[in-house]
C-alpha cells in the first residue's frame, strides 16, 4: 500500500495564474495532474508546498483542484 500527499501551491501559464491542492504521490505528479486540469497547451509552471497531509493511496485517489477563473464583470 502506498501513500499520497496533499500539496498546496500557485501555478502560473502565460495567460492566468491559479491556486491549486492536489493528492498525489510527489510534487510532480501534482504539477502534472494541474496541467492536464488546465487544459492549456502552454508550459505550467508552479510553486508547489508539501506534503501538508498524507493518507494511504486505498483511502484517497489521485486529484486536483484547481481555482476557478474569476466570472467577468457585468458592464
Amino acid at each position: 500500500m502506498g501513500k499520497l500527499n496533499l500539496y498546496y501551491g500557485t501555478v502560473r501559464s502565460a495567460t492566468e495564474s491559479r491556486h491549486i491542492m492536489a493528492w498525489a504521490k510527489s510534487r510532480k505528479d501534482a504539477l502534472d495532474l494541474v496541467e492536464a486540469a488546465m487544459t492549456t497547451s502552454e508550459p505550467v509552471l508552479g510553486s508547489v508546498v508539501g506534503p501538508l497531509a498524507s493518507l494511504p493511496d486505498d483511502v484517497m485517489n489521485p486529484g486536483v483542484f484547481v481555482e476557478a477563473a474569476p466570472a467577468p464583470w457585468a458592464s
